[in-house]
C-alpha cells in the first residue's frame, strides 16, 4: 500500500492514520515542552557551573598565599583563594556564630575582626568552640594581643538562613551571639567597615580554634539527574501528544 501524506491545517494524514490535534492542545503542549526543555538546560548549566567551581577550588587551594595588595578585584576570583595577612585581632569584639554542630557537638564558630597594617579590617572565622555549661554562659576564648601573621582561605560570609525576627541583632553587647553573619549589620555594631568577604583561618594559625572544613554542596550529579528527569518528562509529553491525537481514518 502506498503511503499518502496530506497536510491540512493542524492535520496530517499518513497512510490510514490521521494526526489531527486541536490548536489549543498544540499550543499548550508546545509551551509545556519548552518549559521542561528550558529547565533541563538550566540544570545542565548548574551542573557545569559546579564542576567548574570545584575545579577552581582545587586549583586555588594549592596556590601560594597572597597578601592584601595582591587580591583580585572581582569577588568570584577571591573565593577560596589562600591569603596571608598581618594584623592585630580586635579582641573586644568577638562574635559567636550560634547553632554550629561539629562532630556531633553543639557550639559556636568564633569570628574576630583582624585589623591589617593598612587599616583594612577583615572578619576571621577562627574555628569552632564547644558551648559552655549553658547558653547563658559563653565559653572563654583566648585572643592573641600582639600583631600576628595568619593564613587562611577567602570565603563569602555564611549564607543567611531562615530569620524569624527582623530585630534579632539590634543589641550592642559584646561579645555578640549572632544567628547569622551579615557584614553590613556587623559593621553597624562595630562602627567601622569590614571587607565584604571573610577569612577561614587555617589550622594551627595564631588565634585558631578547632578547624573544620566548610560544607560546600557541589554535587553536579544531582543536577544532571534533574536534567534527565525534565527531558524525560518532555519526551513523555510529546509522545502522549502524538499518540492521543493520532487515530485511524475511517473512509
Amino acid at each position: 500500500m502506498a503511503w499518502v501524506f496530506k497536510i491540512r491545517l493542524l492535520s496530517l494524514d499518513i497512510g490510514n492514520y490521521r494526526f489531527s490535534p486541536g490548536l489549543l492542545v498544540t499550543i499548550l503542549t508546545l509551551v509545556l515542552a519548552y518549559i521542561m526543555f528550558s529547565l533541563g538546560q538550566w540544570q545542565i548549566s548548574r551542573a557545569q557551573y559546579k564542576d567548574n567551581l570545584q575545579q577552581k577550588i582545587a586549583e586555588r587551594q594549592h596556590k601560594a598565599p597572597i597578601g592584601y595588595n595582591e587580591l583580585p578585584y572581582e569577588e568570584t576570583d577571591r573565593v577560596f583563594l589562600p591569603v596571608a595577612f598581618r594584623g592585630i585581632y580586635d579582641s573586644s569584639h568577638t562574635i559567636f556564630f550560634d547553632n554550629r554542630i561539629v562532630d556531633g557537638v553543639v557550639g559556636y564558630d568564633v569570628f574576630s575582626p583582624l585589623r591589617l597594617e593598612n587599616q583594612a579590617v577583615v572578619l576571621v572565622n577562627r574555628g569552632f568552640i564547644e558551648q559552655g555549661k549553658s547558653r547563658m554562659e559563653l565559653p572563654s576564648v583566648n585572643t592573641p594581643p600582639e600583631i600576628v601573621n595568619i593564613r587562611g582561605l577567602m570565603e563569602r560570609p555564611p549564607a543567611k538562613g531562615l530569620v524569624l525576627s527582623e530585630d534579632l541583632h539590634q543589641g550592642k553587647q559584646w561579645p555578640a551571639v549572632l544567628q547569622y553573619i551579615d557584614i553590613a549589620e556587623i559593621e553597624a555594631k562595630l562602627g567601622y567597615q569590614l571587607m565584604d568577604m571573610i577569612v577561614r583561618l587555617d589550622e594551627n594559625e595564631a588565634g585558631a580554634l578547632k578547624y573544620h572544613q566548610p560544607v560546600i554542596n557541589l554535587d553536579s550529579a544531582k543536577n544532571n539527574g534533574y536534567a534527565f528527569q525534565w527531558f524525560a518528562m518532555m519526551s513523555a509529553l510529546l509522545s502522549l501528544y502524538l499518540v492521543v491525537n493520532t487515530k485511524k481514518r475511517t473512509q
